[in-house]
């Protein structure tokens, strides 16, 4: 109650400071029009958008996915204007424009980033948090997706859905859900030329063209990095098409298709006096890595009538990951010795589903209603070499291989009502099933599994206090399963129960600026732990408690002026769990920071000279969970300097980290000391574009 206390207590200065003056903090979610398209202006050049109408045509194949569905939670949704034009080090940078969300840049070439969102730290990178592009999951069986496969240009908006909130996601959606959306229709062509620090290359070209009834999408990616540190070259080439036929007035169709490959070599995880001397040294010339992934999706829309929609879809992915990872060899390790290993991942995963999109009203109060049905078949082979010391790459002796069979199939619903004018109540669901086959060759067994089966109830309230001031609160239940082979080799788990209460505002009190306030809290029951008698034995007696306050403000003082904060101040803890055979209760969840600061203000006018600069604070976090071993906190500032000649040719300046700051993102703790992915220092990049 004490902790509880403490974050109701900094929520108070901050509402207060909110109301008195008369604008605020807000989400990008907060009302906002769709984004414009590349060439239009971006979003600091526009007035504020007033609430517009939730049309059926915007309802998107998973459902009422939105604006009007989120509004209920504290989810923020970036647009266009939001994500291009601005640098990267992996696509998944594109999230910390986020409360609240921390990043986990491993620096390892293709291997995925991390980040952190609800005091989650494996989202991406384990099985936090739920990651679609275009409905597509891209979580492999371990939780693990891949965002490198994005191409930033080609997308439209990122919903960032927080906890589990939503009926539309079930697995791994523990912190929340985000859902990448791709462009799928316009007329115009869009070149990025782009060269910088580390001897990157990056050329990315987007067309979208109509022709009569058919909308037809084409993105592709050429990148080259040397990278920062010694043996970390980075190749990958990304492609992708979309076309969408109206067949007639009430039928449409999309058929789409991706492709990626990547190539890379990492420096590996560097130690403390490697950091503090040389951070541009690597481990070794042994990590590294290759990617091939292909992708087809089809979607059919049939209208039933102006207030219903029945949407199908089906898809495939094929890839194949192979990754070899060695750490710091220390001089106790003799040559030949097995240290680190090579992992080769394939995976097949087919999908389909359908759901009833209903917008209208029912005894005369607006409603929106969703229901659907998802199935998804997953197939992987994975296999282990050990590497040795002194051998480099080669392999020695597998210890490693099965083969995974994962059948999920989910049923959820959901129901937007105005009871009456100024409230909204929203109730929904999933019931997620799982089944599979679990066959190991190293070492040898079969396994079989039926269930869990588990129903996920939500629900929240959304009240209209006046004209563009909505309070909301909102319920969810969520789940984990156990990982990996836990989920059949050790039958007894039952699945790690989530429970989220989260309270909000959201307002608009004058045109030019917006705001967004949100309360939560996440508790966990029945999360895995070793017992303290035998830790090689898990047991469900873990539980933890995350919460946190998060505050989001925009305003728009002048044309062509946009000046952004976004704060959020986490509060975690273990209430109980049992590490290398020791009681953590009462500990810092380990990866989390407390305090979470960012600051922007931009000009860009339509033509001319424009820039951008912003500010980020990320505080110090324990690495640990016996909270003995803490990684600094850092803070950044990145600036853009634009010339738009006209609407075409676009020429901009961006120089990252120039305070060169010495920061790393990702620290762990590894032979008895912290090993360091290392920030880039000081730099620079160069881009054209040009739109027509």
């Amino acid at each position: 109650m004490r902790r509880l206390a403490r974050v109701a207590g900094l929520a108070a200065p901050i509402v207060m400071l909110a109301l008195g003056l008369g604008a605020g903090w807000g989400p990008s979610l907060a009302w906002a029009d769709d984004g414009p398209v590349p060439g239009a202006a971006s979003q600091a050049e526009q007035p504020a958008q007033a609430k517009k109408p939730l049309k059926l045509d915007d309802v998107t194949v998973r459902g009422d996915t939105t604006l009007e569905g989120l509004q209920a939670t504290s989810a923020t949704v970036l647009d266009r204007s939001e994500i291009v034009d601005r640098i990267f080090v992996t696509p998944l940078d594109i999230v910390k424009q986020t409360p609240g969300v921390s990043i986990n840049q491993y620096h390892q070439g293709g291997t995925a980033a991390a980040f952190q969102m609800r005091g989650f730290t494996s989202c991406s990178h384990g099985p936090d948090a739920a990651i679609f592009l275009d409905g597509v999951p891209l979580n492999e069986t371990d939780g693990y997706a891949d965002t490198n496969i994005i191409i930033p240009e080609e997308i439209e908006r990122v919903e960032i859905v927080k906890g589990p909130a939503s009926a539309l996601y079930g697995n791994y959606a523990s912190a929340g859900a985000i859902a990448f959306h791709t462009i799928k229709q316009g007329d115009f062509t869009r070149l990025k030329m782009q060269y910088g620090s580390f001897n990157t290359e990056d050329m990315v070209g987007v067309l979208a063209r109509r022709d009569g009834n058919l909308d037809h999408v084409y993105a592709g990616e050429i990148y080259h990095t040397d990278g920062r540190q010694n043996n970390s070259s980075w190749d990958k080439q990304n492609g992708a098409a979309r076309w969408t036929y109206k067949l007639s007035e009430n039928l449409d169709a999309t058929l789409g298709v991706r492709a990626f490959n990547s190539r890379w070599d990492s420096p590996g995880y560097i130690n403390q006096k490697v950091y503090d001397s040389n951070p541009s040294q690597a481990v070794s010339d042994v990590n590294g890595g290759w990617k091939k992934r292909e992708e087809v999706r089809g979607d059919v829309r049939y209208k039933l009538s102006e207030n219903s929609k029945l949407m199908a879809y089906t898809w495939h992915v094929q890839q194949d990951f192979d990754r070899l990872y060695q750490n710091w060899v220390s001089p106790a390790q003799k040559v030949g010795s097995n240290y680190g290993d090579e992992r080769f991942f394939q995976r097949q995963v087919s999908g389909t589903g359908m759901s009833y999109n209903y917008l209208g009203k029912i005894l005369e109060r607006d409603t929106r209603f969703v229901l659907g049905l998802d199935w998804m078949k997953e197939f992987e082979t994975r296999e282990r070499w050990n590497l040795t010391v002194g051998n480099g790459r080669t392999r020695g002796s597998k210890y490693q291989d099965f083969d995974i069979d994962l059948y999920t199939t989910a049923l959820f619903t959901e129901a937007n009502y105005q009871i009456f004018k100024p409230l909204r109540l929203v109730v929904g669901g999933r019931y997620d099933m799982f089944s599979g086959h679990l066959n190991e060759r190293i070492p040898s067994g079969q396994y079989d599994s039926e269930g869990p089966n588990l129903f996920s109830p939500k629900a929240a309230l959304i009240y209209t206090v006046v004209d563009n001031w909505d309070i909301y609160a909102n319920y969810g239940k969520g789940f984990a399963l156990p990982r990996d082979r836990d989920l059949w080799k050790r039958s007894y788990l039952d699945p790690a129960i989530r429970y989220q209460y989260e309270t909000g505002l959201r307002a608009k009190p004058v045109k030019w600026s917006d705001f967004g306030l949100a309360l939560w809290r996440l508790d966990t029951t029945n999360d895995f732990q070793p017992m303290l008698n035998d830790p090689n034995t898990l047991e469900n007696a873990g539980e933890t408690r995350r919460q946190g306050v998060e505050a989001e403000a925009n305003f728009y003082p002048i044309k062509n002026v946009r000046l952004h904060f976004d704060y959020a101040y986490l509060d975690t803890e273990y209430l109980e769990f049992v590490d290398a055979g020791k009681d953590r209760a009462g500990n810092v969840l380990a990866g989390v920071p407390h305090n979470v600061f960012n600051v922007e203000v931009a000009y860009q006018p339509q033509l001319g000279l424009g820039a951008r600069l912003n500010y980020r604070y990320v505080t110090d976090w324990w690495v640990d969970s016996a909270n003995t071993v803490k990684a600094d906190g850092f803070d950044t500032v990145n600036a853009q300097v634009s010339y738009r000649f006209d609407k075409r040719y676009k020429l901009a300046l961006d120089v990252i980290n120039v305070l060169d700051h010495k920061y790393a993102e990702y620290v762990g703790f590894t032979n008895g000391e912290k090993i360091y992915a290392p920030a880039d220092p000081l730099s620079a990049y160069l881009t054209l574009t040009i739109d027509w």
